[in-house]
């Protein structure tokens, strides 16, 4: 009896415009495991948390990113915001606050 071993798919970077395309290679090139997360999670609201957890952390003692990936991990938030949905909170009254 053989044993078939299935190794899994990397995923499918996410087409993007090409703008956008060189501002995920430059984290990818400068910060891989952040863009690897990028590629994996894209188009998920849990990219959105990420990504405002990794622009914004509140960790204290950071280094903090050179400006060049700053700007892109930026741009990916701004535009990956888009593409998203409105997440009802349930207080219709939200939007006043």
């Amino acid at each position: 009896m053989a044993i078939k071993i299935v190794a899994p798919k990397a995923p499918s970077p996410p087409v993007l415009p090409a703008d956008l395309a060189s501002d995920l290679s430059l984290v990818q090139q400068h910060f891989p495991n952040i863009g690897a997360k990028i590629s994996q999670m894209w188009g998920a609201v849990a990219l959105q948390n990420y990504l405002s957890r990794v622009i914004l952390d509140e960790r204290g003692g950071r280094q903090g990113f050179p400006l060049h990936v700053l700007t892109a991990l930026i741009r990916l938030h701004e535009h990956h915001a888009t593409l998203m949905p409105e997440i009802d909170t349930g207080d219709p009254w939200g939007h006043l606050v």
